[in-house]
């Protein structure tokens, strides 16, 4: 885990003497926010935003060259720099259950972006193949409402579509008793085709299609700015684009049935996209 507690500072461009007549380039201000990941159970770390500060990074292709510098330094030390400066705190409290257990997450308000890809989690003895729900809901559209994707349902809408032109994209069915299901909300590609809608929404269900235990799953929502979206396997990946957040959610998938429809599964949470913001509010249902 070295990489969570060791931070790699850049050189500065006052260690760069470039060759007399040669061109050079230097980046614009970059951020990436990520919350401190290294708490203990029942506390949370805060979101922590590190800098690459204008001009600290330096090329002799391009302005593109210099941000991607910086870009891969922020990548690079982060989840460090959160880490190292972050504070743990208790989190607020909500009940769920027919025998309550303590649910940590309120709601939460993302910073701006473009795309965003929701994992839900399952570790052993929590069941096996989870099957998930997640899809646009209240924006009036027939063709983008209630269009479902996952296990016997769609893959992506609209039909077909490659990850950067679809609204939403499922990666694949995993069975087994542990494992991961991804989903793309593409929320550019819907602001493009779709200018006139204020806010979307867009819903996340689940439910055990062989087994339930304990039903415990979680769910990782990870956000992005730019580049492009693609499909890989069963996972969908940003490529050239800048992660802006990744939060982690704690849910508990108490329905197991087969061909079940989304009014007898188990309800995750919500989505509300502001397309005026580029921004979203996520509530996660107990």
């Amino acid at each position: 885990m070295e990489e969570n507690i060791t931070y790699k500072p850049f050189a500065y461009i006052d260690q760069y003497n470039p060759v007399e007549g040669t061109s050079v380039y230097y980046n614009t201000e970059k951020t990436l926010s990520v919350k401190k990941n290294d708490c203990t159970y029942g506390t949370a770390g805060n979101l922590v935003t590190l800098t690459a500060p204008a001009n600290k990074f330096v090329s002799t292709k391009s302005i593109a060259d210099a941000n991607g510098q910086a870009e891969s330094w922020l990548n690079a030390n982060a989840q460090a720099y959160a880490n190292n400066i972050g504070v743990c705190s208790i989190r607020p409290t909500a009940w769920r259950g027919e025998n309550p257990s303590c649910v940590l997450e309120p709601a939460t308000t993302l910073l701006p972006f473009d795309y965003m890809i929701i994992k839900y989690k399952w570790a052993f003895g929590a069941g096996a193949d989870l099957d998930t729900f997640t899809g646009l809901i209240n924006t009036g559209i027939d063709t983008l409402d209630n269009r479902w994707v996952g296990f016997g349902l769609a893959s992506e809408v609209p039909s077909s579509a490659l990850a950067q032109d679809s609204y939403v994209m499922w990666g694949g069915d995993v069975t087994d008793v542990t494992g991961v299901e991804t989903c793309l909300l593409n929320f550019k590609k819907i602001k493009e085709d779709y200018a006139t809608l204020n806010d979307i929404q867009a819903r996340m269900a689940g439910v055990w299609w062989n087994s339930k235990n304990t039903g415990n799953i979680d769910v990782e929502i990870t956000t992005y700015l730019g580049g492009t979206m693609e499909k890989a396997g069963k996972d969908i990946v940003n490529n050239n684009g800048q992660q802006v957040q990744q939060l982690n959610f704690s849910k508990n998938v108490s329905v197991q049935g087969q061909h079940l429809t989304i009014d007898q599964i188990t309800n995750i949470g919500y989505i509300n996209y502001s397309n005026n913001l580029s921004t979203a509010n996520v509530v996660i249902n107990y």
